[in-house]
């Protein structure tokens, strides 16, 4: 499906997100004002942000990577990472366009070109690669499963180590990176058609209310208007 950059403009949150229905991609997202700025966060899928007009900053792993129009960024799964809006003092308009794709089937320049040109017709000038974030540690293959202490005794680590570990390699604290992947579990459950309620019980959150504020907080909408997922006109 080809996008034009005018049909996506539209009014309302910054932040839309709907279903591709393509194999490869799981979600699309749109960013759009002058105030796009998201905090630590990751994706279970591979983000490719491409920048339509005005300017980004990533944060990922301690280096900053500075996106101006017709610029993308692949991201890998489960790589925590920071958004920042452009020059503040500019306040330009900022228009990004972000596929979410299955790990590990577009890595290099020219699979993210294509990708980028069947869906927009742009062609990018230039893609950045962020560095993958081996997982040094058992986390990844028992998420929300068992407790930290749990979790470094796998490892053969007091709690104290693994967490100091933990926190060097990914700037952020186990029980962050938790409750980041719950977060992430909400978003399947969601696109999946469960209602907000039943994913916030699913999800062990202490109520609705709560889930939706972390919720939006770290993906820029409420999970009702992620549900509803709709394509703008």
């Amino acid at each position: 499906m080809l996008l034009s950059s005018s049909s996506l403009l539209s009014s309302g949150p910054p932040w839309h997100y709907w279903r591709a229905g393509h194999p490869d991609i799981k979600e699309m997202s749109m960013a759009q004002g002058t105030t796009l700025a998201l905090p630590l966060h990751f994706h279970q899928e591979d983000q490719l942000a491409f920048l339509l007009s005005g300017c980004r900053h990533f944060l990922i792993a301690g280096q900053s990577i500075r996106l101006t129009a017709g610029q993308a960024l692949l991201i890998p799964a489960n790589t925590p990472h920071i958004s920042r809006d452009g020059d503040p003092i500019q306040a330009e308009q900022t228009f990004c366009l972000n596929l979410y794709l299955t790990p590990g089937l577009y890595t290099d320049q020219a699979d993210c070109a294509e990708l980028i040109h069947h869906h927009l017709g742009e062609q990018p000038s230039r893609i950045h690669l962020a560095p993958p974030l081996p997982l040094p540690l058992p986390m990844e293959d028992t998420p929300l499963i068992g407790s930290i202490q749990t979790l470094a005794r796998r490892a053969k680590m007091s709690r104290e180590a693994y967490s100091r570990r933990f926190q060097r390699h990914y700037g952020l604290a186990p029980q962050t990176f938790r409750l980041l992947q719950q977060l992430n579990m909400t978003k399947a459950q969601l696109r999946s058609g469960s209602s907000t309620l039943q994913t916030a019980i699913d999800a062990g959150f202490a109520d609705q209310s709560h889930m939706g504020r972390l919720f939006r907080r770290t993906f820029g909408t409420t999970p009702g208007r992620y549900r509803a997922g709709p394509a703008p006109l």
